[in-house]
């Protein structure tokens, strides 16, 4: 009985991120009602065009994830996250594609960011987008060093519920 207040506790915490990350990186609010029209379908989210999304950050602090892909492809990779890692129990979790919004935007260094699905990470927001806590191999044969790398665009953003036993 005693470790349930923990992890009650815990589960909380966790859904509170998930529901702030689910906040801060929404292109349309999720609290926002519109009135519909006889024979329209409401669609709050904005057609899958391929292009990333614009991120309205705000400072919170570091969550921790996990990364589940990093595909290097030109113009523009992409880091798939997944938030918090399977390692933690979450009711929620928070399925997070992000980019950049430019071919320009993309950082020199992409090439040389070392991200196996798995690898633990943290995700932090300020004003100028999400910051990813992943290595990054230097070209002067050095030892992979870990920094935070910008990102400006969202390419995807899921919640996913953990199945219940039954």
């Amino acid at each position: 009985m005693q470790d349930s207040k923990p992890r009650a506790a815990t589960a909380v915490l966790l859904f509170a991120a998930a529901l702030v990350a689910l906040l801060v990186f929404s292109p349309v609010s999720p609290l926002a009602q519109k009135v519909s029209q006889p024979g329209s379908e409401g669609n709050l989210l904005p057609s899958r065009t391929g292009e990333p999304l614009t991120l309205k950050p705000i400072d919170l602090p570091d969550i921790q994830c996990s990364v589940a892909d990093w595909k290097n492809t030109a113009p523009k990779p992409v880091l798939t996250l997944l938030c918090p890692p399977q390692e933690v129990f979450a009711p929620l979790r928070v399925y997070l594609k992000l980019s950049w919004l430019k071919p320009e935007d993309v950082p020199s260094n992409s090439a040389n960011i070392l991200a196996p699905p798995k690898t633990p990470t943290k995700l932090r927001t300020n004003k100028g987008g999400a910051l990813v806590w992943l290595n990054v191999d230097p070209p002067a044969k050095e030892k992979p060093q870990a920094q935070w790398v910008q990102f400006n665009g969202v390419v995807d953003v899921a919640l996913l519920a953990e199945p219940r036993n039954r």
